[in-house]
């Protein structure tokens, strides 16, 4: 498949290169042309000239132009690009490329920039940096996107994070790293919030949606991150412990195995979950999967929630999943460094319970995952090895944290390794310290009691 894509752009590209057009006219390279490293990513910007219309040209090969680039691994070309440009999905540890050039009016290519290069990087294998900017407890942070790649829309670039904790704390920020807390229409704890923008790329009117839940069944939405309502009702009056949000839905789990739904986070619909054990975490990946105390699994793939056999007892807390093109992968963390773990091909609805040396025995307190690029080899004629677990290609990271604040790392969900790396946030062990881990696309961030935070990036 990725073959034909780029068989298909060369084709519609090579002929506007070579100036086949009558009309229109060259433009110069712009002006301060640079590229940022960032995971698994590059900021690319410029300064533009007026009315050129720029096209921006990728490989992994120092010998790219903005006219050899299709002869090249990994070459891809952005046509009509605005800066800065983020490109995704890109592979860590492998230096990219970058060439620009202009034209006028539909005109032939310009002379070729100067070629720039970056080099991404794998951001849960470098150490983490502690922050204590925040003052409460903190039970739940969120990330929306609000720009998009050049190359995966379905990653986000840039954003807006939310956390929330005791009392009703929210707080906003756009790094993770500086935090302004808002004013709370509710005074009980607030337990997870998520989010997302109806209209990325569009800075002054993004379509932004941010829901958070929390104990007693209590909702709060927000348009703009700044102003919150609480919601109407949630048809439930159980602690709401988990919330994510796919397409323009949002699903929360609780206490009682209590489930809802919500197109607004203000009209809430109540689901029967098959359970009545507490559910802690819930994810999407071409189903939905709740996770919770003694084992409980349960997953709905359209027509319904239904129990599945997790093969453990342990108290499961968060749970990640991914779908990328070869295949979804699920993965749930919990009590004495358990993982249970599924995917859609080999193991489709049938959940292998693991207890990795790893992680020593400390309770796992979180999970995320971010999509990661994978090398196909200079000709494309080659697919990546397959995973002998998956049964197919994996291009996912996970990393995992225990109560302890020591961070993992897989690229199945079922084979772990150890980082070496630690949040820096002191912790007891068996104690939560750190509540919270989520991925923002480029980067992770963690928070805990006291405020305590901890990213990187």
């Amino acid at each position: 498949m990725k073959k034909l894509f780029y068989m298909v752009i060369v084709a519609m590209v090579t002929p506007l290169l070579g100036g086949c057009f009558d009309n229109g006219s060259s433009a110069p390279p712009p002006s301060n042309f640079t590229a940022t490293a960032g995971d698994g990513r590059v900021k690319v910007e410029w300064t533009p000239d007026s009315g050129v219309d720029y096209w921006l040209f990728t490989a992994t090969d120092p010998s790219l132009t903005a006219f050899n680039w299709t002869a090249l691994p990994n070459a891809q070309a952005y046509i009509s690009v605005a800066t800065p440009l983020y490109l995704c999905g890109l592979i860590d540890g492998t230096t990219s490329y970058f060439a620009i050039n202009g034209r006028n009016n539909g005109g032939p290519g310009g002379q070729s920039s100067p070629t720039i290069s970056a080099a991404p990087y794998n951001a849960s294998a470098k150490s983490w940096t502690p922050n204590s900017s925040l003052i409460q407890d903190i039970y739940g942070v969120g990330y929306t996107g609000l720009t998009t790649c050049g190359n995966n829309p379905a990653i986000s670039a840039a954003g807006t994070f939310a956390a929330v904790g005791a009392g009703g704390a929210i707080f906003t920020s756009p790094d993770a790293i500086s935090w302004t807390g808002q004013s709370s229409p509710v005074a009980t704890n607030l337990n997870a919030v998520a989010g997302y923008a109806t209209n990325q790329n569009n800075a002054v009117t993004p379509g932004l949606r941010w829901v958070a839940v929390g104990d007693s069944g209590k909702a709060v939405y927000s348009t703009d991150g700044i102003n919150w309502t609480a919601a109407t009702s949630t048809q439930t009056t159980q602690n709401l412990r988990s919330i994510i949000q796919f397409g323009n839905s949002f699903f929360a789990v609780g206490d009682v195995g209590t489930i809802i739904s919500s197109g607004d986070g203000n009209t809430w619909s109540l689901a029967s979950s098959g359970t009545t054990n507490r559910l802690n975490g819930v994810a999407h990946a071409g189903m939905y999967v709740a996770v919770g105390n003694s084992g409980t699994i349960v997953a709905n793939g359209g027509s319904g929630w239904v129990l599945q056999t997790s093969n453990t007892t342990s108290d499961l807390h968060q749970v990640a999943a991914i779908a990328t093109v070869y295949g979804s992968i699920y993965v749930a963390v919990g009590d004495g460094g358990t993982v249970v773990i599924t995917d859609s091909y080999l193991h489709n609805g049938t959940w292998t319970a693991l207890t990795p040396a790893q992680f020593g025995g400390h309770n796992l307190i979180g999970v995320t995952v971010e999509p990661r690029g994978v090398e196909t080899t200079t000709a494309y004629t080659t697919a990546p090895p397959v995973d002998p677990w998956l049964g197919f290609i994996s291009s996912a990271q996970f990393v995992a944290i225990d109560d302890i604040g020591n961070t993992y790392t897989s690229v199945n969900g079922h084979d772990w390794t150890a980082t070496g790396n630690n949040t820096g946030i002191s912790c007891t062990a068996g104690t939560t310290c750190l509540n919270p881990l989520v991925s923002s696309g480029f980067g992770y961030v963690t928070a805990g009691n006291a405020g305590a935070t901890a990213y990187v990036f």
